[in-house]
């Protein structure tokens, strides 16, 4: 049995050669075990960086802690950096409760060169199917 909207979502889309993650809802287990395998797929193309947005989350637990992690060691593994753009006050105090905010590179703002429609344009929009 499922639902038609997770809850949960990621668009991505390619930026000045950057990769964009816009993420969007709920970030916890259910997200992390369905966008982890899309998530690794995309991190394996070359490219120098890797930009997360956290501006739509509206939730984040343990389990998008998890996804966040996994994201990072993927793109360490493959030299590339990863910067979070900061979300709402209460999704981003979990990661500073954790501690882990101190793990990533944050940016405030969404640098305004990557704030805009990318080079990359997937079959069926450029979502990774929940």
């Amino acid at each position: 049995m499922g639902t038609s909207d997770p809850g949960f979502g990621l668009r991505h889309q390619v930026v000045g050669g950057s990769l964009v993650l816009t993420f969007r809802g709920e970030l916890d287990a259910w997200a992390d075990q369905e966008l982890a395998p899309g998530l690794a797929e995309l991190v394996d193309r070359p490219g120098p960086g890797i930009v997360a947005d956290l501006r739509q989350v509206t939730f984040l637990d343990a389990g998008g802690l998890r996804l966040l992690v996994r994201v990072k060691g993927h793109a360490a593994a493959r030299r590339r950096s990863l910067r979070l753009v900061r979300s709402r006050p209460r999704v981003w105090r979990v990661l500073r409760i954790t501690r882990l905010d101190r793990s990533f590179t944050v940016l405030d703002v969404m640098p305004v060169e990557l704030d805009g429609p990318g080079d990359l344009d997937l079959p069926d929009g450029d979502d990774i199917p929940a």
